[in-house]
């Protein structure tokens, strides 16, 4: 007699489970489009950092310059002249506005103006910026000029680079 062939058989073993790891080249591929991302975002990120350090810079010398004006150690001329200098350098150094190196008087407050995008220099408090603090009878609003300058200071299109729009 034959034995039975169905007997003979072994159970049925299913094959392993797909490990997780190495994946799939789908997902190796999406690592490195985010990492690619990462780096990219990190890059512009540091790149703005920089781009704003030299606006960083002068809105912490201002504000020492203000201060000392306040504490009685710059007269209202010398603060006067203090922050023209500084908002000089930076628009020329900081934000490469080489136009900035010649202008002097109506042309200089008009071009805060257009940076400002309002007429606080060359009709508000700003003209003091101008010619006018040279005069022997100058009058200063440091209050004014302070908020004047502050808004200046702390417009967030103001980076280097960028020109103003022109209305």
């Amino acid at each position: 007699m034959q034995p039975d062939a169905l007997a003979q058989l072994r159970d049925i073993h299913l094959p392993a489970d797909p490990s997780w790891w190495p994946p799939a080249p789908g997902w190796w591929l999406l690592a490195l489009l985010a990492l690619a991302a990462i780096i990219f975002l990190a890059q512009r990120g540091i790149r703005a950092h920089r781009k704003r350090r030299p606006l960083r810079r002068a809105v912490q010398l201002y504000e020492g310059v203000y201060q000392d004006c306040r504490t009685g150690k710059l007269s209202p001329e010398a603060y006067a002249n203090a922050s023209n200098a500084l908002l000089k350098r930076l628009l020329i150094h900081g934000m490469g506005v080489d136009a900035a190196r010649r202008a002097s008087d109506t042309a200089w407050l008009n071009m805060l103006d257009d940076y400002l995008g309002e007429p606080g220099f060359s009709q508000g408090p700003g003209a003091s910026l101008g010619n006018r603090r040279f005069r022997p009878d100058a009058e200063i609003d440091v209050e004014g000029l302070h908020a004047l300058i502050s808004r200046f200071l702390s417009r967030p299109d103001l980076v280097p680079g960028a020109a103003p729009e022109r209305p």
